[in-house]
C-alpha cells in the first residue's frame, strides 16, 4: 500500500514537472512572439519615418530651386539634421549635391565617343588622392560599347571573362560607383579614396564649384590641391553667383577652366536614418531636381547600413 502511494505521489510531482517546463516554454514561446511582433511593427514604423525623411528632402530641394538661382554649401538644404526626436523615433539625415563631384559616365559621350578633358580629369583625380591614374582606362573600358581596350590598364570581355569568377563588363553607363568593385583594378581601399570625390548619374553633367570639394576642383584645373585654397576659401560667405563668376575668379587667380562648370544643379544624393526602439533603418536615394517641371524624381533608392 505504501508502495502504491509512493509511486502516486512521484507521478503527480512528474506530471507538475511537465505541466510547469510545458507552461514555461509556452511562455517563453508567447514571449518570444511578441517580441518578434515589436519588432515587426517598430520596423513598419521606422520604414514609414524613412519614406517621410525621404519626402522631406524631396521639397526642401523643390522650394530651393524655386526660390534661389544658384546652389551652395549655405543653403538650408546643405545643413544636415543631427536628429529629430518623433514619437519614440529619432530621425537623422542629409542632402548632397552630386554634381559637385566628378561624373564617371562624363568620360564617354554619347554611346562611343570618349570625352579626352574627362578622362584626363579623371586620371588627374586619382593622381591626387593617391591611386594610379591608368585606373582611368578601365573606367573607360566598363563604360563604352567597343571591345577595344583604351590603354594598358584597360580591360573589355576578354579579361573579366578569363576571372576566375567570369562576368561580362557593363558596356554601359554606371547606375551606382559601387559599380567600381566590379572593375579592374578597384579593390575596397580604391573604392574608398575615390567615392567621397565621384558619382555616377546616366546623363552629362557640370560641376558646381560651390559645392565640389578642392580635390574635385583642382583636377577639374589641372593644378595641385593647395592652389585653389584661395578660389574656394570665401565661397559660403560670397558664393559664386553665376558661371560667369566663377570663370573671372579662376582667371584672377591665374587658373583656366578646361572643364564645365555650373552653379546650378540639378542630381543630388539623400541619406535618411532612423532609430525606432531596437530597430535602425537607414535608406539613401538619387534624386534628381527638375524646376522647370515643378517637380522633383527618385532616381533609385536603397536599404543603407
Amino acid at each position: 500500500m505504501r508502495r502504491e502511494r509512493g509511486v502516486a505521489a512521484i507521478t503527480a510531482i512528474l506530471i507538475v514537472a511537465v505541466a510547469a517546463s510545458a507552461a514555461s516554454l509556452m511562455l517563453a514561446q508567447q514571449s518570444a512572439m511578441l517580441d518578434q511582433t515589436m519588432l515587426v511593427a517598430s520596423r513598419a514604423q521606422a520604414d514609414v519615418y524613412a519614406q517621410a525623411g525621404l519626402e522631406w528632402a524631396r521639397g526642401i530641394l523643390m522650394q530651393d530651386g524655386k526660390s534661389t538661382p544658384n546652389d551652395t554649401l549655405a543653403e538650408g538644404w546643405a545643413r544636415p539634421i543631427a536628429g529629430m526626436p518623433v514619437e519614440r523615433a529619432v530621425v537623422s539625415g542629409d542632402i548632397a549635391d552630386e554634381q559637385g563631384k566628378f561624373n564617371l559616365n562624363n568620360v564617354i559621350e554619347g554611346r562611343n565617343k570618349r570625352s579626352e578633358p574627362d578622362i584626363k580629369l579623371l586620371r588627374r583625380l586619382l593622381a591626387l588622392v593617391e591611386l594610379p591614374p591608368d585606373l582611368a582606362d578601365a573606367v573607360v573600358d566598363w563604360i563604352d560599347e567597343d571591345e577595344d581596350l583604351s590603354g594598358p590598364a584597360g580591360a573589355e570581355s576578354a579579361y573579366y571573362l578569363g576571372l576566375a569568377r567570369p562576368y561580362r563588363p557593363a558596356n554601359a553607363p554606371m547606375v551606382q560607383v559601387d559599380e567600381l568593385y566590379r572593375v579592374r583594378g578597384f579593390d575596397a581601399r580604391a573604392v574608398a579614396k575615390l567615392r567621397p570625390y565621384v558619382t555616377a548619374i546616366r546623363e552629362r553633367t557640370t560641376l558646381n564649384p560651390n559645392t565640389a570639394p578642392d580635390v574635385v576642383v583642382a583636377a577639374a584645373l589641372g593644378v595641385a590641391r593647395e592652389q585653389v585654397g584661395g578660389l574656394l576659401g570665401d565661397r559660403i560667405a560670397a558664393p559664386f553667383g553665376d558661371k560667369g563668376a566663377f570663370m573671372a575668379a579662376a582667371g584672377r587667380a591665374n587658373l583656366i577652366p578646361v572643364n564645365d562648370f555650373d552653379v546650378k544643379s540639378a542630381w543630388f544624393s539623400v541619406r535618411i536614418r532612423v532609430a525606432q526602439d531596437d530597430v535602425m533603418v537607414g535608406t539613401e536615394a538619387l534624386v534628381k531636381r527638375e524646376p522647370q517641371r515643378g517637380t522633383t524624381s527618385i532616381i533609385w533608392r536603397r536599404p543603407s547600413y
